[in-house]
């Protein structure tokens, strides 16, 4: 049993999987390297991630130690080290939103230049192939950028739902919007039950992420070709109006009067206490649902990939971990570092990354026996979510186009303005950031 610290308190971390099988699946060639020093936030998954650490730590010899902080202080700490003569931090666990920040500023060693012959395993999921930037057309692209970084969480959404009220009346899991909606309606009774709850409340990036599939599951962007560096904002397409308008509704006719001051924490405490029977959430949360220590409703809540709109695809929100190594390091150190993701990646060690709790990137992990319990059901939805999976955006700039949505988007929920006058002056002033950044770009009509 070991013991780590987080915000000066501490923590168990499990009995690891190595020591019960004698340590010889995970005790795979990791050479002898000097210590390495991990910033990372305090998150759902953290403690997973600590207790595979470990599990390096006894198969190799070698020393990770985390520093655990909140988001926006392990963002805070990212940006000063690897503005700084040299990085304190050998290993950077960087956001699946804000990654574009040290991708477009040049802080990250590509991993090939540390190691040639340095590969993603292939069954390490890419979401989104965002491990590998292209410096000179600055876009993310597999076939001609440089890997960067390695997945460390695959943050995605999932459609949470109350799978014993589905059963009594012979229900399957949402597969369109209008399925949800109808489901959702079906089971109101508030303030008992609550069909849905819904995040709306303004954040770092809050409602932005949890409508981000709404609008491409309505066949909808946020840019016309990004890829391609054609940032024209299209939100406010018909698309556009058809996913806020399905929010708004739920929101209204199966939700909370107060859905526009929800918190992810409030979705997962309506779920917990058995007064909600939908909720859309990052994968992280499932362990709590089933917690008989933080659930009044443990093996009642099921999993599946987020509802969509006839005729296009279900698109999970990405809101992942990558792991990066800073240029402003010693070369011992970028090889230490690289040894553990090398280490990591590894089928055998993502499966036991899942028997510990973690968050496996890897498809051996969810096609693994493991996933066929019903205790770890969620794995069987994220076989199917994770290739579905797309980012918000792949560009520096996010948090000022986050800044611009939240305002517009929880204002919509709440009543404040209407659909049309929300999604209209939030392409505006989007489109403005992204001309003042040197973008092309430009906002389609008003909506009438």
């Amino acid at each position: 049993m070991g013991i780590r610290s987080v915000f000066g308190k501490s923590f168990a971390v499990t009995t690891s999987t190595a020591a019960v099988l004698g340590m010889g699946v995970l005790a795979a060639a990791a050479q002898s390297q000097p210590p390495i020093n991990v910033v990372i936030n305090q998150s759902p998954w953290l403690e997973g991630f600590a207790s595979i650490v470990e599990e390096y730590e006894d198969a190799t010899g070698n020393t990770v130690s985390l520093d655990v902080n909140p988001y926006a202080g392990s963002l805070e700490k990212q940006r000063n080290a690897v503005r700084s003569d040299k990085s304190e931090f050998d290993l950077l666990i960087v956001n699946g939103i804000f990654y574009p920040e040290m991708y477009h500023g040049g802080f990250l060693e590509p991993l090939k230049n540390i190691d040639p012959d340095f590969e993603l395993d292939p069954q390490v999921y890419t979401y989104g192939d965002t491990p590998w930037f292209d410096a000179e057309n600055k876009t993310v692209n597999r076939e001609t950028g440089d890997l960067l970084t390695v997945p460390v969480n695959p943050n995605i959404t999932l459609m949470f739902y109350r799978k014993d009220l589905y059963d009594e009346k012979g229900l399957s899991a949402p597969e369109t919007f209008d399925d949800l909606l109808a489901n959702a309606k079906m089971f109101h009774n508030p303030p008992e039950m609550y069909g849905i709850v819904q995040r709306a409340s303004r954040g770092t990036v809050s409602v932005t992420w949890d409508f981000f599939p709404y609008i491409n599951g309505y066949g909808g962007s946020f840019f016309r070709d990004e890829p391609n560096g054609d940032f024209f904002v299209t939100l406010n397409s018909e698309a556009g109006r058809n996913a806020l308008e399905m929010y708004v509704q739920l929101a209204k006719e199966a939700g909370p009067q107060n859905t526009a001051s929800l918190t992810q924490g409030d979705l997962i405490q309506f779920l917990a206490t058995g007064k909600a029977v939908h909720a859309v959430l990052p994968v992280a949360a499932w362990a709590q649902m089933d917690d008989p220590n933080k659930s009044i409703v443990p093996g009642k809540i099921d999993f599946a990939t987020l509802p969509h709109a006839d005729g296009f695809d279900s698109t999970p929100a990405l809101g992942h971990w990558l792991a990066g190594i800073p240029k402003n390091l010693d070369d011992a150190q970028k090889v230490a570092a690289l040894e553990f993701l090398k280490w990591f990646q590894k089928p055998e060690t993502q499966i036991a990354y899942a028997e510990l709790g973690g968050a496996p990137v890897s498809a051996a992990a969810y096609e693994s026996d493991f996933a066929e319990k019903p205790e770890n059901r969620y794995m069987l939805a994220m076989r199917t979510a994770s290739p579905q999976a797309k980012g918000l955006w792949t560009i520096p700039e996010g948090a000022e186009i986050a800044a611009v949505m939240e305002l517009g988007l929880n204002r919509a929920v709440a009543g404040e303005i209407t659909v049309v006058d929300a999604l209209n002056s939030m392409a505006k002033d989007m489109a403005k950031v992204l001309a003042d950044a040197g973008y092309k770009t430009g906002n389609l009509p008003d909506l009438k």
